[in-house]
């Protein structure tokens, strides 16, 4: 796996574009912890106002259980980020992504909260839209040259374990 994380984050640095950095790092600010709070908090407040307070505990134990879960395995891992061709420095293990992990956990559950809805106009180019988003936040951590393929890979894998935690937390709610 290392020669294709190497592979990965090869080419991602040397196609770089100035503009396109720029564009990747305002996507990958959609994945950090401070755009994922208030998108969490703002979805929770709309929630309880459309009257749906069954979604939001499994929005939060999603949210802060792929968090705890993420700050736990860095630690564990303790993998060091690349040191070439990063974009900026982060200053937190690489092992697995958390940007990418809360993409899946936080993103996923509102496409899920969305598609759960009978009709609504704006129903498919939502789900479109966040679907794109989280593909994107992925991409961006690669682009940026702050984690390896292998990094985006697994925290996609958590994020989606905390997403089916969240949604059969929400399904039991409904009964």
């Amino acid at each position: 796996m290392q020669a294709i994380d190497q592979a990965v984050l090869q080419f991602f640095v040397s196609h770089r574009v100035e503009w396109l950095s720029y564009l990747m790092l305002v996507i990958t600010y959609s994945g950090g912890y401070l755009v994922a709070t208030l998108v969490t908090v703002l979805s929770m407040v709309s929630l309880a106002a459309h009257h749906h307070p069954k979604k939001i505990l499994p929005l939060a134990l999603g949210v802060v259980g792929n968090a705890l879960t993420i700050f736990v395995l860095k630690n564990i891992f303790d993998k060091a980020r690349p040191g070439l061709g990063a974009f900026y420095l982060e200053s937190s293990f690489s092992f697995p992504s958390g940007h990418s992990a809360i993409a899946v956990a936080l993103y996923g559950y509102l496409i899920y909260t969305i598609w759960s809805q009978n009709h609504h106009s704006l129903k498919k180019p939502a789900i479109w839209l966040l679907s794109i988003l989280v593909i994107l936040i992925g991409i961006s951590r690669l682009y940026l040259g702050v984690h390896y393929l292998s990094d985006v890979l697994a925290g996609y894998a958590v994020g989606a374990i905390w997403l089916a935690i969240a949604i059969r937390i929400s399904k039991n709610l409904k009964t």
